[in-house]
């Protein structure tokens, strides 16, 4: 590592790039943040719902360690507060998938505590939430966690502003999907996004920005075969439908409106009486109308569907907004 270029007055180098630009060097910075500031940890455990208020007398019993071997195996991050809350980070930097430490930690927590946060940091956007045995489950990204940081309470904190410029120039935080697009034609999920403001799928990871159902032919919708609304992600939760009710507080945090929440919990229950297994639900706003219908790229021809749609949509196909909006005004 260059320290200092020939002719230049200083080092522009911080301490954090000294760390390194690895997943383990960005776990490191995110635990040293948290245990220099306390304002930064106070946000960031009430980011991943911590009710206990964070005083002084508090803070100095907080433990914050980095690399914890555990028999489940090695810990990115741990902050014990007291024996009461126990929060375990996993932290993965460009395309690293969290796959198996979605369980197995379950088994990892201190058993006295009664507050037990399992929180997984990914570049990817992800408002999912489970609850696991006694565990809370939160997937979230780095861009919600960096942007907790850039508020104005931090303006004149050097030590945060060196952490935000770090994590800027040495990871590119920009792995967003913005409009995820799905073929809809079964009836009750028909049903589910048109009168609920829902979409329900097998149980998958990553939050885009917006949905966008594409009626196919045979769900004969009144505006006919393709895409004709828009409506904006909320929040995502994994859950086992008739466990909805015990969620009433993550909805009101999507979106803090009786008559929305009422309705997402009722159609979270559809026909759903006998699923026992965790299914993926998108909680979403009341939806734009688009004008005029948006369709697949048909015909066979080569490159058909680039940056775009074509015959059977994919799972988690996503588009971006310039490629919606040009399709919109073709």
């Amino acid at each position: 590592m260059e320290i200092k270029k020939t002719g230049s007055p200083k080092s522009v180098i911080s301490l954090f790039d000294l760390l390194g630009n690895d997943e383990t060097a960005l776990s490191k910075a995110f635990a040293f943040i948290l245990g220099k500031e306390k304002d930064a940890l106070k946000d960031f455990l009430k980011f991943v719902g911590v009710t206990k208020r964070i005083t002084n007398r508090i803070f100095r019993q907080v433990r914050i360690t980095t690399e914890y071997s555990r028999n489940e195996g090695r810990t990115d991050i741990e902050i014990e507060i007291g024996t009461d809350t126990h929060i375990i980070i996993e932290a993965k930097v460009r395309k690293n998938r969290v796959r198996q430490q979605r369980t197995q930690y379950l088994t990892a927590f201190n058993k006295s505590a009664k507050e037990k946060i399992l929180v997984f940091l990914t570049q990817e956007r992800d408002s999912n939430k489970q609850i696991a045995q006694d565990v809370k489950i939160i997937n979230t990204s780095w861009l919600d966690v960096t942007g907790l940081f850039d508020q104005k309470k931090f303006i004149d904190n050097e030590l945060v502003f060196q952490f935000l410029r770090y994590v800027s120039k040495n990871y590119k935080m920009n792995e967003q999907k913005e409009i995820l697009i799905q073929d809809l034609s079964d009836e009750t999920e028909l049903n589910r996004y048109r009168q609920h403001n829902l979409y329900r799928r097998d149980q998958t990871f990553g939050t885009p920005l917006y949905f966008a159902p594409y009626f196919t032919r045979s769900a004969n919708q009144p505006e006919g075969e393709g895409i004709s609304y828009l409506s904006k992600i909320l929040g995502v939760l994994t859950l086992i439908p008739n466990d909805i009710d015990n969620y009433e507080i993550d909805l009101r945090r999507f979106k803090n409106d009786n008559d929305i929440v009422e309705n997402w919990m009722i159609g979270a229950k559809l026909n759903s009486s006998n699923i026992t297994d965790p299914l993926t639900y998108y909680f979403l706003d009341y939806p734009v109308t688009i004008n005029e219908n948006l369709l697949k790229d048909g015909g066979n021809k080569k490159g058909r569907g680039k940056n775009w749609i074509a015959a059977m949509i994919p799972k988690n196909r996503c588009v971006t907004f310039e490629e919606f909006v040009r399709r919109m005004n073709k």
